[in-house]
């Protein structure tokens, strides 16, 4: 007897095999014609931490640390990526927080996701590129079952100049959690491939939108300005979680957030970062195992600090 995880799974990798399959061929036809693409591969590692940020409802507080691996691997316009995340929270005077039904519990102590992604870069003629991709990931306080997401998406790339590109992406996601649902990104880049002076990302998305500004001092140290979203993905509850009826649910933990970083390219595409943000309109939200919306409550908290160190490296 299959159980429902092996069967989602099962799922992802004959999808990349039907999607990969055309790619691994029209790989070879432009190989066949053009000069062979370098095998580029790369890790990055991010540690962050949020100061305490109090309920708006009692006096409970909650410290968060976590950290990020991300790793990829490129080669004939093929992109294979697994990034891996963890989040650690900290609670103080945890018998003040109403949606725990046991006063000597803590509602959750650490979340982790897992993540696997294919996607497909293909140049159509100077100005215009295809991409497309799958990934899938896994977000669960303990029970991996029902934590499943997946998202098939394609991007339109269209760079009129060296200064200015623009993406249309259309995306459709799936959740355990809710269901289907379909997005459109549109984003504008300016000088995204310079190293000197200034250059800026803008983002209109059907979640949030984001926003970026960038300054290189020199070709190796740079300054970012920037404002978006941040946060868990949707995580799925232990089946023995003290929040009450949310055993076996869902959880997200959101903010929009603004700051600043600063990057130092140690060598060819591979830095050292700093940042330093405010997160501001924080929020616990929860969706019932059913995963009705409509089953949604939300919690806010106040504002807090986040401070994140980072390390990329490209081989």
């Amino acid at each position: 007897m299959k159980s429902p995880i092996c069967e989602k799974w099962f799922l992802l990798l004959a999808c990349i095999f039907v999607f990969g399959l055309p790619s691994v061929v029209l790989a070879d036809a432009t190989d066949a014609t053009n000069a062979p693409h370098h095998a580029e591969s790369s890790i990055e590692i991010e540690y962050f931490r949020i100061s305490d940020s109090t309920l708006n409802v009692g006096n409970a507080q909650v410290d968060t640390s976590g950290v990020l691996v991300q790793s990829e691997y490129e080669t004939n316009n093929m992109v294979f990526t697994f990034n891996y995340e963890r989040w650690n929270y900290n609670w103080t005077n945890s018998r003040d927080i109403i949606f725990v039904s046991d006063v000597d519990s803590v509602p959750w102590s650490t979340f982790n996701t897992l993540q696997f992604g294919f996607a497909y870069e293909h140049e159509i003629g100077d100005d215009w590129e295809f991409n497309y991709y799958i990934e899938a990931e896994s977000s669960f306080e303990k029970e991996m079952s029902e934590s499943n997401e997946y998202e098939l998406g394609v991007d339109f790339i269209y760079e009129p100049t060296k200064a200015w590109a623009y993406t249309l992406n259309v995306n459709l996601e799936y959740l355990d959690a809710t269901g289907a649902e379909l997005g459109v990104d549109f984003e504008i880049e300016w000088n995204h491939d310079k190293k000197e002076g200034w250059s800026g990302e803008f983002e209109i998305s059907s979640e949030f939108p984001e926003t970026s500004l960038t300054y290189h001092f020199t070709r190796k140290f740079s300054t970012t300005m920037f404002y978006g979203e941040g946060g868990t993905n949707t995580i799925r509850l232990s089946d023995s979680s003290p929040v009450a009826g949310m055993q076996g649910g869902y959880f997200e933990d959101e903010y929009n957030s603004s700051g600043i970083r600063l990057d130092y390219e140690f060598t060819y595409e591979s830095y050292l970062s700093f940042s330093f943000q405010q997160n501001t309109r924080r929020r616990f939200s929860f969706v019932d195992s059913s995963g009705k919306e409509k089953m949604e409550t939300t919690y806010g908290l106040a504002d807090t600090t986040e401070v994140s160190v980072g390390f990329l490296y490209t081989f």
